[in-house]
């Protein structure tokens, strides 16, 4: 797989914003209501065809995820992080942190775990799907959060649904992730019946809607609201759900 943008001396690969960056778009519409939705012909505009079929066949490397409670295997995934840094005319760049366990102490079924995921290899962490995507959240976020640099979490996710069974892919139900933003881009949706996912703002109706082409994406502040995603069942064989989430966290600035 290949990346794109320049390499800088200290590792780290910078790209300027796409031509029809949808930043700017997100930040606004989470500003109002806590999330925001794009549709997946829009996000495609930030890549060519190739890189984003090249970047999507990442997902069919990924391992079990055996830390589901009841030994559940419907889900496989990998987890990379990310140093990005969002200049002031919105180039990014982008270095590859070391690799650790994940945390979410936030939510009750995963307290106090370790957990440890197989991780992203190198050439699809710095990929030019990888960028777009995680550049576009990163943008949103500086937009959002008063800082421009950001320690981030990505993770390949595919949720499997076997004939005469259902996939979860939010098995722990309404939750909030316990990070500043979230992104969350649908790379694959094969065969697959449900995956309904559900936005409940703080002091609003829940919002449902499903990600159904490409690309169909959700950006949310994780403070204003929680959401879950219903279980996937097959349609004429095993279905797919692949999706790559982005976690935003403030890191300290470069430097400092």
């Amino acid at each position: 797989m290949t990346s794109t943008g320049v390499t800088a001396p200290d590792g780290a690969v910078r790209i300027r914003p796409p031509a029809g960056d949808r930043a700017e778009g997100l930040a606004r519409e989470t500003v109002r209501t806590g999330f925001a939705c794009l549709r997946g012909d829009r996000v495609r505009q930030l890549l060519p065809a190739d890189a984003l079929e090249e970047f999507r066949a990442a997902w069919e490397d990924l391992e079990p995820d055996t830390g589901i409670p009841g030994g559940k295997l419907f889900r496989l995934r990998r987890y990379g992080r990310l140093r990005v840094e969002v200049g002031a005319d919105g180039s990014t760049s982008f270095a590859p942190l070391p690799h650790t366990a994940f945390r979410q102490d936030v939510i009750r079924m995963w307290r106090g775990q370790e957990r440890v995921f197989a991780p992203v290899p190198p050439e699809v962490l710095l990929h030019e799907g990888m960028l777009a995507l995680v550049g576009m959240d990163a943008r949103a976020a500086t937009r959002l959060g008063g800082t421009s640099s950001w320690e981030v979490g990505v993770h390949l996710i595919r949720v499997l649904a076997e004939p005469g069974g259902e996939g979860e892919p939010t098995p722990e139900g309404r939750h909030r992730d316990g990070h500043a933003y979230i992104g969350m881009h649908l790379l694959r949706r094969d065969r697959c019946g449900g995956g309904l996912s559900t936005v409940h703002p703080e002091g609003g109706e829940p919002v449902r809607l499903t990600l159904l082409d490409p690309l169909d994406s959700m950006f949310v502040d994780d403070s204003r609201v929680t959401h879950e995603v219903s279980p996937i069942g097959p349609l004429g064989g095993t279905a797919i759900r692949d999706m790559l989430l982005v976690d935003l966290n403030p890191a300290a600035p470069a430097g400092g």
